[in-house]
């Protein structure tokens, strides 16, 4: 149960340094499934965590479990995209944001 709570995790924080990322480079807007794979590859390596190894599955080559649970942690950030998108939705429609800017932007009602 521990190795989901990880790939989330993990995968979660993929997806927060990617848009970190994404802010400050335009051109990164393109290559953002890389990023993806590039960041969860690289935090399974620094955290050697192979997911197959934690289910008991063996693998002929550790490396290689390594790179497939970053795979996975790919993955898992694609996932979060739209959960914090509607979360972000839903923010939204309680501010009302519409609202918020004509009042600061001292607009009235047209119609």
């Amino acid at each position: 149960m521990e190795a989901f709570g990880l790939i989330a995790l993990l995968g979660l924080a993929a997806l927060i340094v990617s848009r970190l990322v994404v802010r400050y480079l335009e051109m990164a807007r393109e290559f953002i499934a890389v990023a993806y794979v590039v960041l969860g590859i690289a935090a399974t390596w620094i955290t050697d965590f192979d997911v197959f190894a934690a289910w008991g599955l063996h693998i002929r080559n550790h490396p290689l479990g390594i790179v497939f649970t970053g795979l996975i942690i790919a993955g898992a950030a694609y996932f979060w995209q739209p959960i914090l998108g509607f979360f972000e939705g839903m923010a939204r429609r309680q501010i009302d944001e519409a609202q918020t800017l004509e009042k600061s932007q001292g607009l009235r009602r047209v119609a």
